[in-house]
């Protein structure tokens, strides 16, 4: 299906499942639906199920905005203490349509119990409390954290309830590389060959300059971005984050950011910007060293354009009715000699070192890889018998939905 062709079944008011391969425009489309139906004067209540996701298109997390929090079976006391909360009906009951990006990582108790949240407080029997609904994500990307306990949303009760639209994007816009790309879709399509592999192993201990590397864990990214700082001999600035507003929806906005709450730069540190701003030429993802300060501000040199942009700082915020209520102010940027595989998900990168040594869960492999826009932006540290597997539910899955073969 072409984008046109799914933002006019999302226009037509129909429940959707909008999914498609890492690079096929879901972000893109969601982001053209919002304008579209807010500029009808829909009420839309943009979530995703991560802070980092959810930050990219501007909304909040879907715990956060149905107060649902960490209940994963919700009871008649969960229902009355909700219904005690400040604003929390007004909100469920305002909304008109409920957005849910980055479905993959949602597991099927939390969309159960948001359905029976919503059929309470709204009055409302329908599914959802008659919600337009749209779950947006890749199932073939990284599962819920707790995958081996909960299953998929799309084994939950209330995903069959929805009567979902399935809206497949087949289009390509991220991947410049017909190699890249083939190796993907043979993922996905469970047809993964030798020459597949080959393809891979032949980007090993390729040499290349500094480029992000991806890693499976949270200690070696830190470890390597800290050793990579110290080996700097210029003078290191430091910058704080600034939290105004309501202090628990600032703490859970800074929680959510992939800046961090101090950010120590020295000149030749390599970043990465953790914000969009097409206006001032940075996207999250893009990366870049700092090559200087200016009136105490980092200049950061963009890699590949060779485009200096001088970094001010950038404001995450919170709003409800058009009032600010929460905001962190920092700089759109974080060390990035190194960054966890689970959160580049969502980004898109001109290069990275990846290794695949430690993968540990389905998809790692798949996501790590279809970051990137050619074979020739991979170098491979190394790679282990799970990094690329996909869960054979998945395979399931979509080949019942008949866009991919079983």
């Amino acid at each position: 299906m072409t984008q046109s062709q799914a933002l006019k079944v999302m226009l037509s008011g129909a429940n959707v499942f909008l999914s498609g391969a890492p690079g096929s425009g879901k972000s893109f489309l969601l982001e053209e639906f919002i304008r579209i139906a807010s500029r009808k004067g829909k009420t839309i209540a943009t979530t995703a199920t991560t802070g980092i996701s959810a930050n990219l298109i501007h909304g909040m997390t879907i715990h956060s905005w149905s107060g649902l929090g960490t209940i994963k079976v919700i009871s008649k006391s969960d229902l009355k203490k909700l219904f005690k909360r400040p604003g929390l009906e007004d909100r469920l009951c305002a909304a008109q349509i409920l957005i849910i990006d980055e479905i993959s990582m949602l597991d099927a108790q939390v969309l159960d119990c948001l359905n029976t949240l919503l059929k309470h407080f709204r009055g409302n029997g329908e599914a959802f409390g008659g919600l337009q609904v749209i779950l947006c994500g890749d199932f073939f990307q990284l599962p819920p954290v707790s995958l081996d306990l909960v299953p998929y949303a799309f084994l939950a009760k209330s995903w069959q309830e929805l009567g979902l639209e399935i809206c497949y994007l087949n289009e390509q816009h991220r991947q410049e590389d017909a190699g890249l790309y083939e190796v993907l879709v043979a993922l996905r399509e469970r047809r993964l060959m030798k020459r597949h592999v080959d393809l891979l192993l032949d980007r090993q201990n390729v040499k290349h300059g500094q480029t992000t590397i991806l890693l499976t864990h949270n200690s070696e990214v830190d470890r390597l971005n800290t050793s990579r700082l110290e080996l700097l001999s210029s003078k290191s600035m430091s910058f704080e984050m600034v939290m105004r507003g309501n202090l628990k929806e600032s703490e859970l906005i800074a929680k959510s950011v992939l800046a961090p709450k101090v950010l120590v730069l020295k000149v030749g540190a390599l970043v990465m910007f953790v914000a969009n701003s097409p206006r001032e030429g940075f996207f999250n993802g893009t990366q870049g060293k700092v090559i200087g300060f200016k009136k105490g501000l980092p200049i950061v040199e963009i890699d590949g354009s060779g485009q200096r942009i001088s970094v001010n700082a950038y404001s995450w915020r919170r709003e409800d009715k058009g009032r600010v209520i929460a905001e962190a102010i920092q700089l759109p940027l974080k060390l990035a000699w190194a960054i966890t595989i689970h959160k580049s998900q969502g980004m898109s990168l001109s290069s990275a070192e990846i290794d695949l040594s430690r993968s540990f869960t389905y998809g790692m492999g798949y996501v790590a890889l279809s970051r990137l826009r050619t074979m020739d932006g991979l170098y491979l540290r190394g790679i282990n018998s799970r990094s690329l597997q996909l869960d054979p539910k998945v395979y399931e899955f979509y080949g019942s939905l008949g866009v991919i073969n079983k």
